[in-house]
């Protein structure tokens, strides 16, 4: 994901972000109760999500920041070996995979048979799902760690060129751009859409809200520090962090803000949103439940090695329980409400990737906002 900006900050962040924030895949028989988590081992991961304990595991060549997608009995992600992977979700065994000209951090987005991913080439990809076959690309004008989405036909990306993009989905055709003001305003953050607006950050600590008809600004927030992370919007209220070691609840209309939470160092750790509570991680191994209205804290949950800068990935919620990665190479799975320990996995590596869940019920979970995912 954004992890090797993470390191030069403080160091970092799928789907989106991660897993891909926000897609909304169709339920996958038989790929039940499990979690999906990419490792800087060069390893994905798939996790019994009752137990804890590994189904299979696939080996890149490279570090894996992106966060995994699933779609259709498919599992992607991508490498820093500049690649990315198609696998099958229940064996693990590879069904295809596509060569870009640059590592990939940014997490893949699937809608309507095409996945799209971004790559540090400075380019946008969009690839039919099934054969890996490309589509189209886009040269963007810089980097792009960030992770696409894709919503009414549109794909919305930002690139560490200053810009915010978007494309028509089918063709690739640029609708339009917006331009981030100042030195280093480009973004590892990814986009977020809701209502007909656009909300993105630079790493100045400026969040946008955009019209996404027209890519005009409507208006912006200046946190107290450089944001990496990537805004979540839930019931008309925009949450995001910064490295000024707050959480912040904007409203999504005008931009003022609701309240604030002090975190700790977030990092490129993403809020996530589910029944009325807001999850996020700092860096050094807390994660905390807050209320979404009040911004009061529910609970706080330490991790093992919390001396070790330890959130890099963003929390998944996924019907009552919490999944995160973590820096000292362990996946925990928390009770949503308690905060209690359901189990951890021992990875081989740091956990920058955010998990993918998928459930009993067939839905599938990424960071982000729940009802949006299912």
């Amino acid at each position: 994901m954004k992890y090797i900006r993470l390191f030069t900050l403080f160091i970092i962040v799928s789907s989106f972000t991660s897993c891909k924030k926000k897609n909304v895949p169709e339920p996958e028989p038989g790929l039940i109760e499990t979690v999906y988590v990419g490792c800087d081992d060069s390893k994905l991961y798939a996790i019994n999500a009752v137990t804890g304990l590994k189904r299979w595991t696939f080996a890149t060549s490279g570090s894996i920041f992106s966060s995994p997608s699933v779609n259709n009995g498919l599992v992607y992600v991508g490498s820093s070996d500049q690649k990315l992977y198609a696998v099958n979700a229940t064996t693990g065994v590879k069904k295809w995979e596509f060569a870009t000209d640059g590592s990939i951090s940014s997490s893949p987005f699937v809608v309507n048979g095409v996945v799209y991913i971004g790559s540090i080439d400075q380019k946008l990809y969009a690839l039919d799902a099934a054969t890996g076959e490309k589509k189209w690309e886009f040269m963007a004008d810089g980097k792009v760690d960030s992770s696409p989405m894709v919503v009414n036909g549109v794909v919305y990306f930002g690139s560490e060129g200053k810009k915010v993009y978007a494309l028509d989905a089918v063709t690739g055709a640029k609708n339009w751009e917006f331009a981030m003001s100042g030195v280093s305003a480009g973004t590892l953050s990814s986009p977020t859409f809701a209502n007909g607006v656009v909300y993105a950050c630079d790493f100045k600590g400026t969040i946008f809200a955009i019209d996404a008809a027209t890519g005009s600004k409507k208006w912006e927030f200046k946190a107290g520090a450089t944001i990496d992370s990537s805004p979540t919007v839930a019931n008309g209220v925009v949450y995001i962090t910064s490295f000024d070691f707050k959480l912040y609840a904007l409203d999504a209309v005008m931009g003022t803000k609701k309240w604030e939470f002090v975190v700790g160092i977030t990092g490129m750790s993403s809020p996530t949103v589910s029944d009325g509570i807001v999850y996020v991680g700092s860096i050094f191994g807390r994660m905390y439940a807050v209320d979404a209205v009040t911004g009061l804290k529910k609970w706080q949950f330490i991790t093992d090695d919390h001396n070790t800068p330890a959130m890099y990935s963003s929390l998944t919620a996924a019907e009552g329980k919490i999944y995160a990665g973590t820096g000292e190479k362990k996946l925990y799975s928390l009770d949503a409400v308690t905060g209690a320990s359901n189990w951890v996995f021992q990875t081989e590596g740091v956990i920058s990737s955010s998990p993918c869940v998928i459930t009993a019920s067939g839905k599938v979970y990424h960071s982000g906002v729940s009802g949006a995912q299912e």
